[in-house]
């Protein structure tokens, strides 16, 4: 049964077809003696894969000696073509993508964890590769002590704006929630729209609200939240975070914003049609090529939230751009090997000069590698005691996508209250676990007190 399940979830409706139809282009032929060909799959969307291919090229330089070879490939519909592969037993041997059901692949034994190799020296020191990785970038696809699935990136959230604009007009960044609402009426006044927004996928404001959520009730509200307590959202601090956050969106978005695709609106941005967006660190890299030369993009962090109890330094963030190894991979060994190579503390400047790219291991990303668009992401990064997130959105897919994102759409129009809006996602949580196929892995909750917040 767990492969059928697997099939559903994958969206594969024919077994039948999903083993006879794929295509293994990709897949080298090895005799006894012959070199041990290395497979690893990259899903080429905004940082392409030249980078990649370049590393893959050095490692399979540096270890000839050892026949090994890696030959790293890639497509904007990789996950289509992985999909039918990974349910025949003959997936990749790497693969570094989303949009899988992970937590279903990993009860069901498909994924290998990187345990092993974690324990071992980061390439090029003596320090534990494990002990390099910043706090929390290894906690989404752990479960049990054990890692599934390896960052290859930090992944964080933040409230972006053209510095040279800001000193056009004698703005400042803003420190609290309050001083945040007044700089979007002087913008307004200046005849300049406050925010752009994504609005065709309005789960690019899921994390602004998370962050609210934080902001207002601390990092106990998070773990509610995680810890799929009953009635979390409608907690009094979650619905404070839900009217802020739709105050900004009535008040502060652009006009048309919520009929935007995600490059629409960064293009309202980029071309000083509207002042600031909230975006990941993957912004400046996806609109290297239509940001007009002279802009300063640059980045804040979500201010504090007046009486709230959350510690405003710290950031939402996680690992990002996750590597898989499958337990059917011919050469599982040589690939985490090869991803140890891949996220090393040697190759994270170039990843950051090449691609910007900010490494997910403590000050492996220098300054002097990053543009000062992500210099700015540091600064942030520097600021802060930790990060967090929250969980939902990576285990209850199908309540992301039929309840989170709709319900949000409609309190960002304006359409519901927040009391009725997290009373929505309260009783969509409550629903999809109802759900048997559901998997949610032990909680390891947050210690506010450790980042000075009451617990």
């Amino acid at each position: 049964m767990g492969s059928v399940r697997i099939a559903i979830a994958l969206g594969i409706l024919s077994l039948a077809a999903a083993v006879c139809g794929c295509d293994a282009l990709h897949r080298v032929p090895t005799g006894k003696d012959a070199v041990k060909t290395v497979e690893v799959a990259v899903f080429e969307g905004g940082y392409g894969i030249e980078w990649h291919q370049k590393i893959a090229r050095k490692y399979s330089e540096e270890h000839a000696k050892d026949k090994i070879r890696v030959m790293l490939w890639g497509d904007p519909r990789v996950m289509e073509k992985i999909k039918p592969r990974l349910l025949r037993g003959d997936p990749p041997d790497l693969f570094l993508m989303l949009g899988l059901p992970v937590w279903m692949l990993i009860a069901d034994g498909k994924l290998r964890d990187f345990n092993a190799v974690l324990d071992k020296p980061a390439y090029g020191t003596d320090t534990r590769w494990r002990d390099l990785f910043i706090p929390g970038t290894l906690d989404s696809y752990t479960s049990d002590g054990k890692v599934y699935a390896l960052p290859s990136a930090l992944g964080a959230w933040a409230c972006w704006y053209d510095a040279r604009m800001f000193r056009q007009h004698s703005w400042t960044v803003p420190k609290t929630w309050t001083e945040f609402d007044a700089l979007c009426g002087k913008i307004r006044a200046a005849g300049i729209a406050p925010i752009a927004f994504q609005g065709k996928y309005p789960i690019y404001c899921w994390f602004t609200f998370i962050t609210m959520i934080q902001r207002c009730g601390g990092l106990a509200a998070v773990n509610r939240i995680n810890a799929f307590e009953p009635n979390a959202f409608s907690h009094p601090d979650v619905v404070r975070a839900a009217r802020l956050t739709q105050e900004m969106a009535v008040r502060h978005f652009q006009h048309g914003a919520m009929a935007m695709t995600h490059t629409e609106s960064q293009l309202q941005f980029v071309n000083g049609q509207a002042a600031l967006i909230w975006c990941g660190v993957w912004l400046e890299n996806e609109m290297k090529n239509s940001t007009p030369p002279g802009f300063e993009m640059r980045c804040f962090n979500i201010p504090a939230v007046d009486g709230g109890k959350g510690n405003p330094n710290l950031f939402n963030g996680q690992g990002a751009e996750w590597i898989f190894v499958p337990t059917d991979a011919r050469y599982p060994d040589q690939a985490q090997d090869f991803a140890r190579y891949l996220v090393s503390p040697g190759n994270a400047p170039d990843m950051g000069s090449s691609i910007g790219v900010i490494s997910p291991m403590r000050g492996a990303t220098p300054r002097s590698a990053v543009s000062p668009t992500l210099q700015s992401v540091l600064d942030m990064m520097d600021n802060a005691p930790g990060i967090f997130t929250i969980r939902l959105d990576s285990l209850l897919l199908e309540w992301t996508q039929e309840v989170m994102q709709p319900s949000l759409s409609s309190l960002l129009r304006g359409e519901s209250t927040p009391e009725e809006f997290c009373r929505r996602l309260d009783e969509g949580v409550a629903s999809a676990r109802t759900n048997p196929d559901v998997i949610i892995p032990p909680y390891v909750p947050y210690d506010p007190a450790k980042f000075g917040e009451q617990p």
